[in-house]
């Protein structure tokens, strides 16, 4: 149920016998799905290892795409201005050429300059170049 992600320590905290997970931005525990677990190993790994603070980090916000509304994952600031969007799924889940199109459509209205894609064992950082997108060998850090 709880699968070994790939992010170095610390773990979210769980409630295995109510399947609660905590949320460390709201401060409230949630249902527990893979993808919530997938989500809280991330805004801990970018915290702890990468310097962001909890604070530059919202989850689950709408956005307008086109003419639908969608919610985004998580999405990282850096000095009020949006630098990271994230769009995390199950373990079980592959990324693939449409998990890197629904990110893009989302990015089409934020116009962030990373893109990062993670079901916990795979993840695919891209930094946005003068022309597309390029792929980087590690997460940005919190300047």
């Amino acid at each position: 149920m709880f699968p070994e992600l790939n992010f170095p320590p610390p773990t979210p905290k769980l409630k295995i016998e109510s399947n609660q997970i905590w949320n460390v931005l709201e401060k409230l525990w949630l249902k527990y799905t893979p993808e919530e677990y997938v989500r809280q190993h991330l805004i801990l790994f970018l915290h702890h290892h990468r310097n962001f603070p909890l604070e530059a980090m919202v989850m689950e916000r709408k956005i307008s795409v086109g003419l639908t509304t969608k919610r985004f994952d998580l999405l990282v600031y850096q000095k009020a201005k949006p630098l990271i969007l994230v769009e995390c799924k199950a373990p079980g889940v592959a990324l693939s050429q449409k998990t890197l199109d629904q990110i893009g459509r989302y990015n089409l209205s934020l116009d962030v300059p990373y893109l990062i894609l993670t079901n916990g064992l795979q993840h695919v950082v891209l930094k946005k170049e003068d022309v597309g997108w390029k792929s980087c060998d590690d997460f940005p850090c919190y300047l």
